[in-house]
């Protein structure tokens, strides 16, 4: 037998060994009735998806106040621990005034004055310096409907031309009691007593007084 003869014979045979061992390698197909079996299509969905949800340029640009992130969380659960103003709420102004009358609704028969006390507190943290040119520190205006004045508390008061200064130290705050009077009021009319500091114009309160 000569060698053509022999690596005829052989051929085949090596073929088959070789396809035998190709087959002893190959992967088993996926058994689609297991729980744990994932299609193709469907793990490729799920891996884009995690992809475009841990993706830096999803939801860019970030604002760290928004409900889903971290910080967001965080002051949502806090704020129903702390009230608003104390995470950033409106605050109060660095002067606050107000104004008492008694009575509200005087009875001119027998009431021939109003108890005025007027108050300017300062809500800062600093020290508030007001000065005045004289003596008089505030006025007082009685204005009827029309807005025209009736009574002008200073005009009955003589004021020393000397110059004042008052501190008001952070919290605490100043009193003026007057009083102002009726005579110039008629019954069923409406009017609006007006206080303010002399020198600071934006410090001014009003309330309306109903004479009976």
């Amino acid at each position: 037998m000569n060698r053509l003869t022999v690596l005829l014979i052989c051929l085949p045979m090596a073929f088959a060994r070789s396809q035998d061992v190709a087959s002893a390698f190959a992967e088993a197909p996926p058994d689609e009735t297991s729980p744990f079996f994932v299609s193709g299509g469907l793990m490729a969905e799920e891996n884009q998806q995690a992809s475009l949800r841990d993706s830096p340029s999803k939801g860019y640009p970030r604002v760290k106040t928004a409900t889903d992130s971290p910080w967001g969380q965080m002051v949502g659960f806090f704020k129903g621990l702390v009230p608003v103003d104390k995470l950033g709420g409106p605050k109060p102004p660095a002067q606050e005034a107000s104004l008492l009358l008694e009575p509200q609704n005087p009875v001119l028969s027998r009431e021939r004055e109003l108890s005025v006390t007027y108050l300017v507190r300062n809500n800062s943290k600093k020290m508030t310096r007001l000065e005045f040119p004289t003596s008089q520190h505030i006025e007082i205006l009685t204005k009827n409907a029309s807005g025209g004045v009736v009574d002008r508390w200073s005009d009955d008061r003589a004021f020393q031309k000397e110059e004042g200064i008052v501190v008001i130290n952070p919290q605490e705050r100043i009193e003026y009691q007057e009083k102002v009077s009726t005579r110039d009021m008629r019954v069923g009319q409406a009017y609006t007593i007006k206080v303010s500091l002399k020198t600071q114009p934006d410090h001014s309160i009003t309330q309306v007084v109903n004479p009976r």
